[in-house]
Formats: C-alpha cells, structure tokens, sequence
C-alpha cells in the first residue's frame, strides 16, 4: 500500500511544533509501523529505518528517534509523517499535533495540483 505525501506549507516551524507536543506523542506512536509507511514514500533512507528498528524493544526510545529525523528533515518529510500518522490508525496522535498548533492560524495544503486551505 502506497500512502501519498503531501505538501504542506505550515505558518509554524514543523521542529518548533513536534518539540512541544514530543512527550505525549513519544509515548503515543507505533514508532515501528509510521516508520515502515514513511520509508515506503521516501521520505526516510533505509539507513534511518534500520535504526528505528534495531530499537524493537524500546518502543518510547524508537519513537524518540523518529520523532527527531521527521524534526531534522524538510516540510515535505514532516507532511509525509502526517498523511502517515492518519493512514496508520494514528489518529490521534496525528489530532495531538494539529491541536497544539491551533491558534488561529492558516494553512495551505496542496494536493497535487489541487490547492486546498484551511482556516482555524
């Protein structure tokens, strides 16, 4: 199963955003299965799965180490995350990220040549 990426243009900085909410989703997210998902779209090297992996038993410390290549990486990885997060039965951690940044803010979101944008 191929789960698409898109492109998000964000008003706030992505790493700013995952910093504030990195305890609650660290222990919330199936390290192992977002990461599978998002080596599948490209948007992690087979290296950075195999470190995600090689940490199995460690569920928070495998979480933690995804969690801080999506905060290294672009906006496009950091929307390849999402669209995995609610691909994978990861709503709500996913609802925890969008949460925290809801502050009356835009978003511009393209899907293909379809540009769609919300307003909260």
């Amino acid at each position: 199963m191929v789960i698409p990426c898109y492109y998000v243009a964000a008003v706030s900085d992505h790493s700013h955003l995952l910093r504030q909410v990195y305890t609650k989703v660290s222990q919330q997210l199936n390290a192992q299965s977002v990461a599978r998902n998002m080596f599948q779209c490209s948007a992690i090297t087979l290296k950075e799965l195999q470190s995600i992996q090689s940490k199995r038993s460690e569920a928070i410390k495998a979480a933690e180490r995804l969690l801080n290549i999506v905060m290294n990486q672009s906006d496009n990885v950091f929307s390849c995350f999402l669209s995995v997060l609610k691909e994978t039965d990861h709503q709500h951690v996913y609802e925890v990220i969008v949460a925290s940044n809801y502050s009356g803010k835009c978003y511009a979101i393209s899907v293909k040549f379809a540009v769609l944008l919300f307003i909260f």
